[in-house]
C-alpha cells in the first residue's frame, strides 16, 4: 500500500492518499462497502486516501481504488484483466488496421457472474434481499464491489491456478520471477505511474500470501519498495486458515515462511503477520473464537471479511479527517522500537455495548480479555505493549447519562470524562499496565451490508448491541476496535515457528527449494535470524 500526498479536486489541502498493493490477498473486497457520500452527515473517514477520482475515454468519472494486485492465471473468474470501465484499445486497433473478413477470433467460455455481481451492473433492478455467498462465492472476484483501473490487476503467466504439475508453491519461484523483465517491469511501471501523481510519498502497506510462491514475489517487491524510494513500509504476510490432510506441503509453507519473515524483516518498517487459527505450524490449530461471532474457517469468504475488518478499522488511524497529519509512517515509528519489527494484530467485533446501558458502565463490567488476537502463535497481552487501537461506534450520547439521572455513575473517576476518547484512554491506562498507547476513535460504526457474511450471533441487535437472548434482527451495523501490538507476547511466536523450522536438517531434500537456488547456509541464516527476533521480544532485553 503506497502512502503520499495528493492535492484533491474539491480542497485547498494535500490530502495523505494510499494505493494498495496486494500479493494474493482478498481482503480488500470488502472495503467499499463503508463508504459514505450522504451531504446530511459527511463521513468522519477521507475515502481519498484509498480510492481515485478519474475519467474514461467517454469523459466519464470514475472512483477506482489506488491498488495494484498479483494472482495467477485462470483465479479472476468473469472479470477482465484490464477491468471494465475503460474499453480495449485492443480491439479499437484491430477494428482500424484489420479487414474483418480477414480475422478469426476464438474467445474463452463466459464464466458467469453470481447473482450478487448481477445485481451491481443491474442498479435500477430491485436487489434480492437474501444472497447465497457461502454457496456461491468460489473466488475472491465472486463478492467483489469496487471497480478496477485497467492498471490494478497484475496476472502471472507462467503459473496457473490449480496446476498441480506446475504449483507457484516455493518461495524463490516467487523471488525468481520478480527477477525476469516480464513481469518486474511493467509491476513497477504500475507503481511508479501511481507514485507519479502524488507530490510526496509517505510509504508502503502491503499484503501477501507468505506460505507459497507469493511470499518470494511480496518480499522481493517490498525490497524494490525499500531500494527505490526509502520510505516506511507496513506489510500483512496471511495464513490461509483451512485444514487439509498432513502431507510433506506442511513443511514447506513452514520454509516459505521463514524465508518470508526474514526478507520483509529486514525491509519492512514493520509486519503483522494475518490468519484466523491460533496456531499454523505445520498444521492449522483450532479457529479465533469471538463472543458475538459464529464463522466458519474453513470459508475464505468468512475469515477474509474477519481480516477486512480488523485492517479497515486498524487503519483509521490515517484515514481520519480530523486529524489528516496522524500518517502511517507515525504508526510505524511507534511500534518499531529497539528492533521490533513485528506487531500482533488485535479485534474485538462485535464491541460489546448493550441495550439501555452507558460506555461507562460497559467498561466498568467488562470481562475477559478486552481482544482477540489474528497472529497466529501469539496470544496478546494486555501489559508492556507498544500499541495503536482504533474504536468506532461508540457515540458520543451514549458515554454517560446526566448528572440528575448519573445515580451510581457519578461515584466513578471515568465520569468526568466529557468524550468517548477520554474515557477509553483512561480505561486503557488503568487496564494495559506499562503501555504506550495511541488511541484513535470515529462515532460511525461498520456498516453490515452485502456482501459481508451473517457471522453474527441472533443475540446481536441490528445496531450491534448484545442481548442476554436471541432478537433475531438483521445486523445492519455495529461497534469495532482493532490495532496492533508490540510486546513480550510475540517471542512465543518467533519461538513456535523456529521449532518446527529446524525440523528441515538438510534443504536438499526439499528438491523445489534445491531446483530453485536456495542455498543450506541461507536457510539456517533465516533460522538464526527468529532466534534473534525471539530474543528481541523477551521481556529482559528492554
Amino acid at each position: 500500500m503506497l502512502l503520499y500526498f495528493e492535492r484533491h479536486h474539491d480542497s485547498n489541502f494535500l490530502t495523505f492518499v494510499v494505493i494498495q498493493i496486494c500479493i494474493r490477498f482478498s481482503s480488500c473486497a470488502h472495503v467499499e462497502t463503508n463508504f459514505s457520500y450522504d451531504p446530511k452527515t459527511p463521513s468522519e473517514i477521507n475515502h481519498d486516501v484509498l480510492y481515485r477520482e478519474g475519467e474514461t475515454s467517454q469523459k466519464q468519472s470514475t472512483y477506482t481504488p489506488r491498488l495494484l494486485l498479483v494472482d495467477l492465471k485462470g483465479s479472476l473468474g468473469y472479470l477482465s484483466e484490464v477491468g471494465s470501465l475503460y474499453s480495449s484499445q485492443s480491439e479499437e486497433k484491430q477494428s482500424i488496421l484489420w479487414y474483418d473478413e480477414n480475422i478469426e477470433i476464438t474467445k474463452e467460455p463466459e464464466v458467469p457472474k453470481t447473482p450478487f455481481v448481477k445485481s451491481l451492473d443491474e442498479p435500477s433492478v430491485e436487489k434480492p434481499k437474501n444472497f447465497e455467498f457461502e454457496n456461491d462465492v468460489n473466488k475472491w472476484v465472486d463478492y467483489l464491489v469496487p471497480r478496477f483501473h485497467p492498471r490494478t490487476v497484475n496476472i502471472i503467466k507462467e503459473y496457473s491456478q490449480g496446476s498441480e504439475s506446475q504449483p507457484f508453491d516455493i518461495f524463490n519461484y516467487g523471488r525468481n520471477l520478480w527477477n525476469t523483465d516480464s513481469f518486474s517491469q511493467d509491476f513497477t511501471d504500475n507503481i511508479r505511474a501511481y507514485v507519479e501523481e502524488c507530490d510526496l510519498i509517505q510509504g508502503f502497506q502491503v499484503l501477501l500470501d507468505s506460505t507459497d510462491g507469493f511470499a518470494g514475489l511480496g518480499s522481493s517487491c517490498i525490497q524494490h519498495l525499500r531500494d527505490e524510494y526509502g520510505k516506511s513500509i507496513l506489510t500483512f504476510p496471511s495464513f490461509d486458515g483451512a485444514n487439509s490432510q498432513p502431507s510433506a506441503a506442511d513443511l514447506v509453507k513452514t520454509i516459505n515462511t521463514v524465508l518470508c519473515w526474514q526478507s520483509i524483516g529486514e525491509h519492512s518498517s514493520l509486519f503483522s503477520p494475518l490468519g484466523c487459527r491460533n496456531e499454523m505450524w505445520p498444521r492449522s490449530g483450532n479457529e479465533r473464537e469471538f463472543s458475538n461471532v459464529t464463522y466458519d474457517p474453513q470459508i475464505k469468504y468468512q475469515t477474509a471479511a474477519i481480516l477486512a475488518t480488523a485492517l479497515d478499522t486498524m487503519s483509521l488511524r490515517y484515514r481520519q479527517k480530523n486529524y489528516p497529519m496522524s500518517v502511517l509512517s507515525d504508526l510505524c515509528a511507534d511500534l518499531n522500537k529497539v528492533g521490533r519489527k513485528a506487531a500482533a494484530m488485535s479485534l474485538n467485533l462485535p464491541f460489546p455495548m448493550t441495550a439501555e446501558r452507558d460506555f461507562i458502565d460497559i467498561l466498568d463490567d467488562l470481562e475477559g480479555p478486552l481482544w482477540t488476537s489474528l497472529t497466529p502463535c501469539c496470544d496478546i497481552s494486555t501489559d508492556k505493549n507498544y500499541q495503536s487501537l482504533s474504536l468506532r461506534g461508540i457515540p458520543e450520547d451514549r458515554l454517560k447519562r446526566p448528572m440528575k439521572k448519573a445515580g451510581k455513575q457519578v461515584e466513578k473517576a471515568a465520569y468526568r470524562c466529557s468524550t468517548v476518547h477520554e474515557m477509553m484512554s483512561l480505561f486503557l491506562s488503568c487496564s494495559c499496565h506499562a503501555s504506550a498507547t495511541h488511541l484513535t476513535n470515529i462515532t460511525a460504526p461498520l456498516g453490515i451490508k452485502h456482501p459481508y457474511p451473517k457471522i453474527f450471533n441472533q443475540n446481536v441487535h441490528k445496531n450491534g448491541d448484545v442481548a442476554d437472548s436471541s432478537v433475531g434482527e438483521d445486523v445492519q451495523s455495529v461497534a469495532v476496535m482493532a490495532g496492533l501490538h508490540s510486546g513480550d507476547s510475540l517471542a512465543k511466536m518467533y519461538e513456535f515457528l523456529y521449532n518446527q523450522a529446524k525440523k528441515v536438517k538438510n534443504i536438499k531434500r526439499f528438491h523445489a527449494f534445491d531446483n530453485s537456488g536456495l542455498e543450506q547456509d541461507e536457510f539456517k541464516d533465516c533460522l538464526d535470524n527468529l532466534l534473534d527476533c525471539k530474543e528481541a521480544y523477551e521481556d529482559h532485553y528492554v
